[in-house]
């Protein structure tokens, strides 16, 4: 055994200190060496402990090598749900399409944070495939899921999603709202414009800093009048976000 491969192992185990510290320590030294740890740490996704697999997960995620893929998924299936959330989440950061199938099956999933997961994943690999099943996940009964897919779907840019996008503005939950928003301001949707504008004085501070930008995105003339007025506010958050949308509109 190189003296290489025996530091990669020893940092490995690392992964069972009972605090954080050495944990996280051990994940960035393994980062820093890179190829070199992927294969200890997939071999890592079948430890004993929980917490070694998370660890090993979410540094493969990281370090973004495609030998990762496979192991990923089937650790989709962890008996851990960190360990099934890690899983999910490295998939979306290495990007292979290989993973798709998997995901969008993941995002029926019983727990939802490997649903909120795996639909974010999703985004991040941005492949067509998954427009359907995203837009089939944004009445998930959470709202962090429903979220998570509303943004998926503004980053794989298919104008398919823009009516059922249209429906989660009225979301119950004002975080889904302000996503939702965002998401359309991606699509440059104009059918949004009206809908947007009206946000712009609901309630909710992110749906309605979200609706200022989608609608600066979008590039409707018809959101000047509405901009100015919502930039008249104490809230220099939302000045800001009025004004730059203005000047993307060219006002």
């Amino acid at each position: 055994m190189s003296r290489q491969m025996a530091q990669i192992l020893q940092l490995i185990e690392q992964f069972n200190q009972p605090v954080p510290d050495p944990r996280e320590s051990a994940a960035i030294e393994l980062l820093e060496i890179g190829q070199t740890a992927v294969d200890p740490l997939i071999e890592a996704l079948r430890h004993d402990n929980w917490q070694v697999r998370y660890y090993a997960a979410w540094t493969l995620g990281q370090i973004a090598d495609t030998r990762a893929v496979e192991p990923l998924i089937a650790a989709l299936h962890d008996e851990n749900g960190v360990v099934r959330d890690w899983a999910a989440s490295a998939l979306g950061e290495i990007g292979d399409v290989r993973a798709v199938d998997p995901l969008i099956e993941a995002l029926q999933h019983p727990d939802a944070p490997v649903r909120h997961n795996a639909a974010t994943a999703l985004g991040f690999i941005a492949d067509l495939h998954a427009v359907e099943a995203l837009i089939s996940v944004l009445d998930d009964e959470d709202s962090l899921v429903r979220s998570s897919a509303a943004l998926s779907l503004g980053q794989i840019g298919d104008k398919q999603a823009i009516g059922p996008l249209l429906l989660r503005l009225s979301d119950d939950d004002a975080w889904t709202r302000g996503i939702a928003a965002r998401a359309l301001g991606m699509l440059h949707a104009v059918e949004a414009v009206e809908p947007l504008i009206g946000m712009l004085g609901m309630d909710g501070t992110w749906a309605r800093y979200n609706a200022a930008t989608a609608l600066g995105e979008i590039g409707d003339k018809r959101a000047v009048g509405a901009l100015i007025k919502a930039s008249e506010t104490d809230d220099h958050y939302m000045q800001r976000r009025c004004t730059e949308a203005l000047i993307t509109l060219g006002h």
